[in-house]
């Protein structure tokens, strides 16, 4: 085994799908879906946790398109310091944690990598 998607079924790591970005967005950052179609940064001015739908893969510039792991994906981009096997919930600002909220991130494989709850 040479790396972690030899441990996954196959598919696991591409439910990425595009979106067109509604203000900048970071990757790593948690996203939600609006109600025009668009991703927005989960921020405490924009928490609107019902909406989470997954992690930005890259940095995505406000009105562009760029791509989004989805729920039950892999988040491999942007993140660090995660505890392995630590259960992460998003919380009212946007960050990943794993003080409980409301809506459950995943669950990390590596420091650097999150099995999004599908």
């Amino acid at each position: 085994m040479t790396n972690l998607s030899d441990l996954l079924p196959a598919g696991a790591a591409s439910k990425q799908l595009s979106f067109t970005a509604d203000g900048a967005i970071a990757q790593g950052d948690t996203v939600s879906l609006e109600t025009n179609g668009k991703v927005k940064k989960i921020t405490s001015a924009n928490s609107n946790l019902a909406r989470f739908i997954g992690l930005a893969d890259a940095a995505i510039s406000d009105t562009a398109s760029g791509k989004v792991t989805m729920k039950g994906g892999i988040a491999a981009n942007g993140l660090s310091s995660l505890t392995p096997g630590a259960t992460y919930f998003v919380q009212n600002d946007g960050t990943l944690s794993t003080a409980s909220s409301s809506v459950t991130a995943g669950k990390a494989l590596a420091a650097t990598t999150l099995l999004l709850k599908g």
